[in-house]
């Protein structure tokens, strides 16, 4: 049996001083602090990576990994969205804050 771990949060934002996160389908996604870049795939699935991701093979490239949330039934699922533009042009950075003890200390991160 394959079991998949979450690689992400749509709940909430992890407590960690780093948030790393993105929006997909206008929903907040929160991602692993590695995770530098978020692309789609031509099915639809949802994948991070720490390096720019270039196109291979009518893909992108094999060093990336899949976005799974656990979902309000208590499953883990890979993310899937419809595709609404073409998979070439969903490569995006990721936006990352620092978060403090208030809102006012919130800031973005230094890259």
């Amino acid at each position: 049996m394959l079991t998949i771990t979450p690689t992400a949060a749509l709940n909430g934002s992890p407590d960690r001083e780093l948030e790393v996160f993105a929006v997909i389908e206008g929903k907040k996604v929160f991602l692993p602090e590695d995770a530098n870049y978020i692309m789609q795939d031509r099915r639809g699935l949802w994948y991070y990576s720490s390096r720019k991701p270039r196109p291979k093979e009518g893909d992108w490239t094999p060093n990336k990994t899949s976005i799974s949330c656990k979902s309000d039934g208590g499953y883990v699922r890979a993310l899937k969205t419809e595709t609404v533009q073409p998979w070439l042009d969903t490569c995006q950075r990721t936006v990352r804050m620092v978060t403090g003890s208030s809102s006012a200390e919130r800031r973005p991160a230094d890259i």
